[in-house]
């Protein structure tokens, strides 16, 4: 489409895969549903106009496309570029808010130095292929991996930054649980949803096609789930303790990247050892993207339904919010057991395949035994965290729908279809997918073959029928199944038949008043709220060491560092104050300016269009020298 072959040997290919075809599906359904939901959610900002939010998330979605579908570093390096600027003016949408301010110079520095680290990489890479083209690139890596090993672990250091940190992967993630709250939670469902997994997409991207496999991938497969395993523990336990419902779901955002990265690391790890094993370990991390996707995307969707209805997402404030919205009761329940991976959800199939594949490795005496060992820990602790996600999840559910009915709310401002339905579609998403996982699984495998061609065949790794799955990690030989559909009999049976005692056995229902042994309570002294669930365990996760609070294992306090510099070297420090907020201010008042003109009456409208055409009629006239 362009080129610069004559300057930079660089040009703007588009070329889809099934991998990128795969992440195209994502984007095309959470981008429609956040759409729909942001058209009548917006009324719920009064003081912000939608002309600064629908431009840059129009621009968000093409850039995130552009990001899979290009197969040259420099224009992955634009696209990227424009989809971490355009997410930026979404985080400051409220911009009158200091904690929106905040977090947008937090993720504004963060993903600007690690994209330094990208362009520093690609910079060495075309000093050896004298092309960006990932195909030049896979060529000339095998030079470097011979030649000079030392560069080659610093590239793929760099790349592995750059990536990690745009997912949130913790150490590097810290900035996420303090951005992703900010913009409006429409906005925050294509970050959660879309946005941090085409980190994990160029990870799998640049580690598995535009690198060739080598030990060096073995290396950095396992670091990868190293990195993987630390965000599922720190930042799912770190979840656990949160009392604000995006503040919370960002937390799982890192939580869940993480079992993307266990599955990633592990079959990287495996590649050229057990191809059966490299093969389930890809497919589930790939399938966890996938289902993830969804659910976290319905989640945040359910958070700003919550906004919208009492105009906050605080726990702690709000309470049987059932009684006047069901529908996102029942779709936020659907979204929390498949984030925790309950089946028949979605979420089970692939978090059974991470942790079979983890755990499997047990068996690969090829492998050292330490790192055997190794493995089978980061299976067992993926295990435990998701108790703790349901934990996390059962508090979401019960202090926001369950209950009676308290807290401040508008009777009046009803969720409109616009917003119910995307949280109907995606739940029915978490449904179906969970139900019948072997239509995703040959999507998913398709994608993940075109990272991996020489993979066995899909018929080779799992058998499929209209009941299920069986998963083979030696040739012909299947050591895992699930069948959902044999699963879902027995508990639609079980409710049917609870269903019909109540119905027809008659028993009379009353309301009464709750008796608290006989005193009198207000309804705030003996409501649970959500700072009280599980509070022993936050306890025990919450400690000081020196000056830094750690809540959850996670910093939420550090200690300042006091020295004696020159106030002018203090000002260069302090980019937000010369740089940051004069921008932001600046680009305020513009868009103060565009709302002022979109508000414009039809009459001025028609009055700039007459006076733009005379301008332009008599631009063409002297151009044409007196003659049209």
């Amino acid at each position: 489409m362009f080129s610069f072959k004559g300057i930079l040997n660089s040009s703007l290919l588009l070329s889809i895969d099934s991998l990128s075809a795969l992440f195209l599906l994502i984007i095309s359904i959470i981008s429609f549903c956040v759409s729909m939901f942001s058209w009548k959610y917006l009324n719920a900002y009064k003081e912000n106009s939608p002309v600064s939010f629908y431009p840059f998330l129009m621009l968000l979605f093409m850039s995130s496309s552009g990001v899979v579908c290009v197969k040259d570093i420099l224009f992955f390096i634009v696209f990227w570029e424009f989809m971490t600027l355009s997410s930026w003016f979404l985080v400051v949408f409220e911009r009158e808010k200091k904690s929106a301010i905040k977090g947008g110079l937090q993720y504004f520095i963060a993903t600007h130095v690690t994209t330094a680290f990208l362009i520093l990489a690609s910079v060495i890479i075309y000093s050896y292929s004298n092309d960006f083209s990932f195909k030049a690139i896979n060529k000339s890596f095998e030079f470097i991996i011979n030649n000079h090993p030392a560069i080659a672990h610093f590239i793929l250091f760099s790349i592995f930054i750059a990536f990690v940190t745009k997912a949130g992967v913790l150490p590097f993630g810290f900035w996420l649980p303090n951005t992703y709250p900010q913009p409006p939670s429409s906005a925050s469902s294509f970050f959660g949803g879309v946005m941090s997994k085409l980190a994990v997409y160029a990870l799998l991207r640049f580690f598995c096609s535009v690198f060739p496999v080598s030990f060096y991938t073995q290396v950095w497969g396992f670091i990868i789930a190293v990195s993987g395993v630390f965000s599922i523990f720190v930042g799912t336990i770190a979840a656990l303790t949160q009392d604000e419902a995006k503040r919370l779901m960002s937390f799982h955002a890192i939580g869940q990247v993480g079992y993307m990265l266990l599955g990633i690391g592990v079959g990287l790890y495996f590649i050229k050892i057990n191809p059966f094993v490299a093969a389930v370990a890809l497919v589930g991390g790939l399938f966890h993207v996938f289902n993830n996707s969804i659910y976290k995307s319905l989640l945040f969707l359910n958070a700003g339904s919550i906004f919208y209805k009492t105009g906050t997402t605080d726990l702690n404030r709000v309470s049987g919010l059932m009684k006047v919205m069901p529908l996102t009761a029942i779709t936020a329940l659907i979204g929390s057991l498949s984030i925790a991976g309950v089946p028949p959800f979605n979420g089970f199939i692939s978090k059974l395949l991470i942790f079979e594949s983890s755990i499997w490795s047990a068996k690969q005496s090829e492998v050292f035994l330490l790192t055997r060992g190794t493995f089978i820990v980061f299976g067992i602790i993926s295990v435990f965290i998701s108790a703790v996600t349901l934990a996390s999840f059962l508090k979401f559910v019960n202090s926001a729908f369950m209950g009676k009915l308290e807290g401040t709310f508008d009777e009046k401002r009803d969720l409109p279809w616009s917003m119910v339905l995307p949280q109907l579609i995606l739940a029915g998403l978490c449904i179906l997918t969970g139900l019948f996982p072997m239509i995703s699984l040959k999507i998913i495998y398709a994608a993940t073959l075109a990272s991996y061609n020489f993979l066995p065949d899909f018929s080779s790794v799992f058998t499929v029928n209209f009941a299920g799955v069986d998963i083979n990690f030696i040739k012909n030989y299947s050591q895992g199944a699930w069948f959902p559909v044999f699963v879902m009999i027995p508990l639609i049976i079980l409710s049917i038949l609870i269903f019909s005692f109540e119905k027809y056995a008659g028993t009379p229902k009353r309301e009464v008043e709750t008796w608290y042994g006989g005193k009198e309570h207000t309804p705030e002294e003996v409501a649970y709220r959500g700072h009280s669930f599980y509070q022993p365990f936050k306890d025990l996760v919450s400690f000081r060491i020196g000056k830094i609070q750690f809540k959850g294992f996670y910093p939420v306090t550090t200690p300042s560092i006091k020295v004696s510099v020159p106030e002018k070297f203090l000002k260069i420090l302090h980019p937000d104050e010369w740089l940051y907020y004069p921008v932001a201010n600046r680009l305020t008042k513009l868009f103060e300016s565009a709302e002022k003109l979109h508000n414009s009456t039809t009459k001025k409208y028609i009055a700039w269009l007459i006076v733009g055409s005379i301008f332009i009629l008599i631009l063409l006239f002297y151009f044409s020298g007196g003659s049209l």
